[in-house]
Parts: C-alpha cells; structure tokens; sequence
C-alpha cells in the first residue's frame, strides 16, 4: 500500500504542478503531502460532480478550480491542492488485518473492513507550514467521500489507523460544526495494562513535526493514562507546541505535566515520557 501511495503521489505532485501552472514549484522540502484511503464495498467510483457539488455545499470547501479525469478529481482549495484517484481493487488484506487488530475504536473492522473490494485514494499537498490545515481539509475531504460512496471506513497506512464510516463522519462533521480537534482521525492511541499498571503511547504526532508521548508503567487507570495522554496530544497539535525536555507545560484541560524525553517503551526512537506535575 505504501508503495501505490507513493506512485499516487509521484502522479499527483506532477498533476498540481501542472494544474497550479507555477513556473516555480516550491521544494520537496516545503511541501507535505497527506494521504488516507476510503474502503469501498463496491466498485462504483465516485461521482465527481456530485461529490464536487457535496463538498462545496456540505463540508464548506472553496473548490478554487477543478480537473475531472477518467478516474482522478483534482481540485484546488486554498493554498492546498487535492487529488481523489479511484482504484478499482482492494488494499492488500494482510495491511488491513494489521490494522484491525490494533483498531479498538472500530471492534468490527476485521469482518466489515476486509469485505471491501475498492478504495478511493484522497491525497492532499501544501506547505508543511500549514499541517494542521491540510489535515483539517483532508478530513474534510475524506467525510464528504464517505456520505458520497457505499463505503465502509477510512485507512491511513501511515498511522496504522482504521476508523468505520459512522464514528469518522461524525468526528469530521464535529470538526466542520464545533472547530474541534478530531484526534482520533489522525493519530493513533496505544493503551497497555499489566501486572496491575497502565500505559500508553501515541503514533502519529510526527506527522505534524512533534514528537510522539509516552507514559510507562503508571499508577493511574487505563482510563485516567489515555485521558491525560489524549490531553497532551490535544494539546500541543493545537498550538503546535515543542515540548523542551524536563519542562513542565499545562494542557487544555488545566493539567500541569512534565514532559521528560527517553528511549521510547513502545516504538523506535526517543519519545517524551509524561509525568504529572
């Protein structure tokens, strides 16, 4: 899946070049690029006029221009471009099992997910200076063509998240409606509980240049770990805040924490382990 992506993307960065007709493409470096794919349980492409119409009307989106191909939408929104490609076979069963079995948020996922049979690959590019933008128009973008097709959920290979149709239309339109956060669309929560102690870990904050969290082996619930966890994370993606190591910061919520940073229990790297102050 990752390397249909990155062909996708190759395609799609050569396509917004052309369709942005700017003599000066920006660098590699200042661009970033979000993809996800919406599972269909048929293999009917979308309509594009229909779902242009939805996302103009419903999901309040500036369609600034538009390119309709055999099975490509591409669309400018802003200062973002916006690529929606049709493939009509499914995402290898084995990277959805995977993620089923890390998915607690959708308990079903790996009987509806993997009775998928085409996806719809959404992929949106900008300036990396602008992640948490493009990240909102991405979700935009992904609940519009969930309501448009006979679908079953949302997955993103990159943060290992498989999220059903119901629960990421809802985040997004809660999103669109109230400006909240829809964390759960874009970062994965780990959650582990043993010898009578919780932990648990994020995936996903590097996508917005921060660094992952973790608290290890704690005295709280599990409950009371991914609140304080899910706190943090709100918290710094907000207001894109880089943590300093051994300094203490207060979350959304009030919370005072310290954010200490190791070798990371859970994942590769060094990660910031929290602690209440």
């Amino acid at each position: 899946m990752r390397l249909i992506l990155s062909i996708l993307t190759l395609q799609f960065l050569f396509l917004q070049s052309d369709f942005a007709n700017t003599p000066e493409p920006k660098q590699a470096a200042d661009q970033k690029v979000i993809s996800g794919v919406v599972l269909l349980n048929n293999k009917t492409a979308p309509d594009a006029k229909a779902l242009l119409a939805a996302l103009k009307k419903t999901w309040k989106l500036r369609v600034d221009s538009s390119s309709i191909a055999d099975k490509t939408i591409v669309f400018a929104e802003s200062n973002a471009t916006v690529m929606i490609a049709f493939l009509d076979y499914p995402v290898a069963p084995a990277e959805i099992r995977t993620a089923a079995q890390l998915s607690w948020l959708w308990r079903n996922a790996g009987e509806e997910a993997l009775r998928h049979q085409s996806q719809v690959v959404i992929s949106v590019i900008g300036t990396s200076a602008k992640t948490l933008d493009l990240y909102q128009l991405f979700t935009k973008v992904v609940g519009g063509v969930l309501e448009q097709t006979n679908s079953s959920g949302c997955y993103m290979a990159g943060q290992y998240l498989l999220l059903s149709k119901a629960f990421y239309t809802a985040a997004a339109a809660n999103m669109r409606d109230n400006k909240t956060l829809p964390l759960y669309c874009w970062t994965y929560f780990g959650m582990i509980s043993e010898n009578g102690k919780s932990s648990g870990y994020t995936y996903g904050l590097q996508e917005f240049g921060l660094e992952e969290m973790e608290i290890v082996n704690a005295e709280y619930s599990a409950q009371e770990v991914h609140a304080m966890l899910y706190d943090a994370a709100q918290t710094v993606v907000q207001y894109n805040l880089k943590l300093e190591d051994g300094k203490e910061f207060t979350t959304l919520e009030g919370q005072k924490l310290i954010a200490r940073r190791s070798k990371a229990a859970f994942q590769e790297g060094e990660t910031l382990k929290l602690e209440p102050k």
